[in-house]
């Protein structure tokens, strides 16, 4: 069987196994009459901090691809972030290259250098995670007992470790081994291509591409803003806890339980690490750890919980599956060019 369709099986058997993990106690016609009363004015401000948030994360990435003279449009950028989430609801991981290919296509850029940046930004999220958990953990939930429940254990011992110093020296050997793996790779297959002319061109591609991934990798060295770059990764993080926060008014979660931006950084770190998950779009693991989290940390009841985490993941899926097909279309149309010209400016 093709890895791709093993790795949809095991998606799709995540996914419903936490799906039921978050539903299993939950009565159906408690959390009908649950959704019935929420409120709908939030939706306008979720919709705009949600496409905000994504535009953000194609201007970072511009960031990372726009060097030794290289220029992309926006348009396009932002195109192949939203393809990039729309693909990861049916196959996880996968949008990664999807809008690699996408943007690679329209740009005539390497899809293999674009994919070694998705994969370093990718990287850089996941330090800034780490960041947000160390602080969650320390200086908001201090109290273990609370967050074993939550976590497991395992995963907090294993956190404990990943956060402390050793951790960190251990993450950074990782990643200098991956970078000396890749060179040596490259180096390897230009030695076996003269060595082996039959060869030669087989050996001659895989290093190319080896040698363009590890340059996508290593494109953060060719950042030229760097104050606008460290602000475009924090107004993506905040942008995610608002849209975390946004959501607690449409079910009074801010009058009576006291949720307010303190308690959403805390359940936009928990879901994230629910989507870390290889699940297609977060669908069962952010429901459980959304759900888990507003119980267990802040008294939340279940029913609710589960009733706020199937709203917001819906509304996400729903942004997502409705703008993305409009976005491609307007950009193969160049309704934005045509914008630009009426309006007497130029493409970027």
């Amino acid at each position: 069987m093709p890895n791709k369709y093993l790795r949809f099986i095991i998606s799709i058997l995540i996914a419903a196994l936490f799906l039921w993990l978050a539903l299993r106690d939950v009565s159906f016609q408690d959390l009908r009459l649950t959704m019935g009363k929420l409120t709908y004015f939030w939706l306008l401000p979720y919709l705009m901090v949600s496409l905000l948030s994504h535009y953000l994360r194609a201007e970072r990435w511009k960031q990372l691809i726009e060097q030794e003279g290289v220029r992309a449009s926006r348009m396009n950028l932002f195109s192949g972030v939203m393809l990039g989430y729309m693909v990861n609801y049916a196959v996880p991981r996968l949008g990664e290259v999807s809008r690699s290919v996408y943007v690679g296509n329209k740009e005539q850029i390497s899809r293999t250098k674009l994919m070694g940046t998705v994969v370093l930004e990718r990287l850089l999220d996941l330090i800034v995670l780490l960041v947000m958990l160390l602080f969650v953990f320390v200086y908001l939930l201090s109290d273990y007992s609370v967050i074993v429940p939550l976590l497991g254990s395992d995963t907090v011992q294993w956190l404990q470790s990943l956060l402390s110093l050793n951790g960190a020296l251990i993450l950074g050997m990782l990643a200098l081994a991956s970078l000396a793996v890749m060179y040596l790779l490259y180096r390897l297959f230009r030695v076996l291509g003269k060595w082996i002319p039959s060869l030669g061109q087989l050996f001659r591609v895989f290093s190319d591409i080896s040698n363009k991934f590890m340059q996508g990798l290593l494109s953060i060295r060719g950042v030229k803003n760097w104050p606008l770059f460290i602000l475009l990764s924090t107004a993506i993080w905040f942008c995610y806890v608002l849209m975390t926060y946004i959501p607690f008014t449409a079910f009074d979660l801010h009058t009576e339980y006291g949720l307010g931006m303190r308690e959403a950084l805390v359940i936009t770190v928990v879901s994230a690490l629910g989507v870390t998950l290889p699940s297609p779009g977060g669908i069962g693991t952010y429901h459980w750890f959304v759900s888990r989290s507003l119980l267990l940390l802040f008294a939340v009841p279940e029913t609710l919980g589960v009733a706020y985490a199937i709203v917001t993941h819906l509304v996400m899926m729903i942004i997502i599956l409705v703008a993305t097909p409009l976005l491609l279309a307007a950009n193969k149309a160049g309704w934005h060019q045509k914008l630009r010209t009426s309006q007497g400016g130029q493409q970027p």
